[in-house]
């Protein structure tokens, strides 16, 4: 598994606060992984989460898809998705397991 903190954009950060970003490639669930949470004491769980993909078996097979998932929120540093993809390419992925539905 790998993961990469990313720097909020300013914009985002006026609008929701202090975020806490994060993308990358899940082997066990074959999966790109893109979350925008709310980095805040005082917002409710049920709000935290602005942004969660690649929680499912296979959901983001694309690492630009992951990227743009992100994109209002986060600075993209050039060349991210070619990095996502090495990940993917030096972990693999695990096949799915009959018990996930």
């Amino acid at each position: 598994m790998s993961r990469y903190d990313l720097e909020p954009r300013p914009d985002a950060v006026a609008a929701h606060g202090n975020l806490c970003i994060a993308i990358g490639w899940d082997a066990p669930l074959d999966t790109f992984f893109a979350m925008v949470l709310r980095d805040d004491d005082d917002v409710p769980d049920e709000a935290r989460d602005l942004v969660w993909v690649g929680t499912r078996y296979g959901e983001v097979a694309e690492a630009d898809n992951a990227t743009d998932a992100i994109r209002a929120f986060a600075a993209i540093l050039e060349g991210l998705a070619a990095t996502l993809c090495a990940d993917r390419s030096k972990e693999g992925s695990r096949p799915r397991s009959p018990w996930i539905r």
